[in-house]
């Protein structure tokens, strides 16, 4: 009797957490479609900046704009890790925090310094316990990241780069690539990469000229790759919540299924020892 009560306390409890995962699960799926939707609409437009930057021709202006100079020696690098705020999205935070504490490694172990900053509270946190040094940390971007926000971020590493204070700038974040597909990568944001002279680069007609247009385009491009890499980064813990909610939702069910499968021989086998307490009773008082 112990037994059956205590496997259906057990029922109930997984039955009221299968709500609950399940209700995550359908919150993920609304919020997964609206940031998938502008971080796809991002990718055209960060293409497009890409293919007038290499037609205006960069490479022999360096000089000329700070952002385009690539420093002779790398002392220094700016690594913005992205995670996120809150958990119960399977292994999203920590692949991305795998990826970026092995890039630390790396560059230090050839002998670049590395200065970390933080968007996200899960990260902050996993990378404050394991001893790192965190220059700055940001908790206040959703899953709506705005530009004002990008715009922030890349200011100040567009200040320090000019100052020398370092001599590149990384970002590392959950590409997201599909519901089922969210890597980790680190994408070089400063110093820009060198025009590829082979890839063809499509014929603009620049108006107004070439150096008011790079002037004006520069920064707005760190800030566009700041801002997608956090729009990639919320469409993939939107699409790893849902995934991890779901499965949680299926073990719920299979394990209400094979507890109610004991509870169901339980209570035949108490059934069957009362019948025969009965029978017995009946033959003995004959």
């Amino acid at each position: 009797m112990a037994k059956m009560r205590e496997i259906g306390r057990r029922i109930r409890s997984l039955q009221k957490t299968k709500q609950i995962t399940k209700t995550m699960e359908l919150v993920a799926t609304s919020r997964m479609r609206k940031t998938q939707q502008r971080a796809l609409a991002a990718r055209p437009y960060g293409k497009k900046l890409e293919e007038i930057l290499s037609a205006a021709g960069p490479g022999a202006r360096a000089e000329e704009f700070p952002l385009l100079r690539t420093p002779k020696e790398t002392r220094k690098i700016g690594l913005l890790v992205v995670t996120s705020n809150r958990g119960l999205c399977g292994a999203f935070n920590a692949n991305v925090l795998r990826l970026a504490r092995r890039s630390i490694q790396e560059l230090r172990e050839e002998g670049i310094e590395v200065e970390l900053h933080m968007v996200g509270r899960k990260g902050a946190n996993a990378l404050r316990y394991r001893g790192y040094a965190i220059a700055t940390s940001r908790s206040d971007i959703g899953d709506r990241p705005t530009m004002a926000q990008a715009s922030e971020i890349g200011g100040l590493f567009i200040e320090k780069f000019l100052r020398g204070e370092i001599d590149g700038f990384r970002i590392a974040y959950a590409s997201f690539g599909s519901l089922a597909s969210q890597t980790p990568v680190i994408g070089i944001v400063l110093p820009f990469p060198a025009a590829d002279e082979e890839e063809p680069c499509p014929d603009f007609l620049l108006e107004p000229s070439a150096r008011a247009i790079l002037k004006r385009l520069l920064p707005r491009l760190v800030e566009h790759r700041i801002f997608r890499a956090l729009l990639e980064s919320a469409a993939g813990e939107q699409a790893a919540r849902r995934i991890a909610m779901k499965n949680a939702t299926d073990n719920a069910e299979e394990l209400i299924r094979l507890l109610t499968r004991s509870f169901n021989r339980a209570r035949q086998a108490q059934i069957t020892q009362e019948i025969a307490e009965i029978v017995g009773g009946a033959a003995a008082s004959d």
